[in-house]
């Protein structure tokens, strides 16, 4: 699953980024983008507003909205802590995710997202995982308008299994495009599911940084540091 990400990328790249495949997809943004439409937050997590992107009649949309979807038919606002991701393999057959498939899917703009490897019980190894060329993930979502917080939409990350590059430290990745797919993934008129595929998409790589990423209070770019082993000052001085 992806429960942390980071949203802290320079908006005149992502627009650098996008910029051809928008022209030759015959799209554009509704908005020249900046800084404000994009606030860096080091930490994100469940419930927090997050600048997606979505397509509104051939224009892509730069839409603030919850993360955990929360469906329509839902009266439960705290159902959307729970629905922070939704399993690519089940998608179109859940209640709570199918009806947004058809033409609510969106795309979620991201530096990358934290990872916990928890092969060992008694402790919690967090990793930042990037996009192994660089570049600002573009990971598939599903959206909705919700009436159980007023109209306010909410969203979900889809997930699909980890191949060699993330399942050493976790058995569920992102599903993340490229630029070209990831407007297919918006804009197409019949949902792609064929770009599930993890073979067509970027590669991840990750590296170990602190345990401070564990709580959301924490929110800077020190968490992006890595990690530097900390000698154990416990120990009594010996000789030998």
């Amino acid at each position: 699953m992806c429960g942390r990400f980071v949203g802290a990328f320079n908006a005149d790249l992502l627009m650098e980024e996008m910029a051809e495949a928008l022209s030759e997809a015959h799209l554009s943004f509704t908005t020249n983008l900046n800084e404000q439409l994009f606030p860096a937050n080091y930490n994100t997590a469940p419930t927090h507003i997050v600048s997606i992107l979505r397509n509104e009649e051939s224009v892509v949309v730069v839409d603030p909205m919850q993360w955990g979807l929360v469906p329509a038919w839902s009266k439960d606002p705290s159902v959307g802590s729970k629905m922070i991701n939704a399993r690519s393999e089940t998608i179109t057959e859940k209640p709570s995710f199918r009806d947004s498939v058809p033409s609510r899917r969106c795309i979620i703009p991201m530096s990358g997202f934290y990872e916990w490897d928890r092969s060992n019980p008694k402790k919690k190894v967090p990793y930042f995982v990037t996009r192994e060329d660089g570049c600002i993930m573009l990971v598939a979502g599903i959206w909705t308008s919700s009436p159980a917080l007023e109209g306010r939409h909410t969203f979900s990350l889809i997930t699909r299994e980890s191949v060699d590059d993330l399942s050493h430290i976790h058995s569920r990745s992102p599903v993340e495009f490229r630029i070209e797919d990831a407007l297919d993934w918006m804009c197409n008129p019949t949902p792609p599911l064929e770009l599930f595929d993890p073979s067509i998409q970027p590669r991840f790589t990750a590296r170990q940084v602190s345990t401070l990423v564990n709580s959301v209070r924490n929110n800077d770019e020190s968490l992006l540091d890595d990690f530097v082993e900390v000698p154990n000052t416990d120990e009594p001085d010996t000789l030998f």
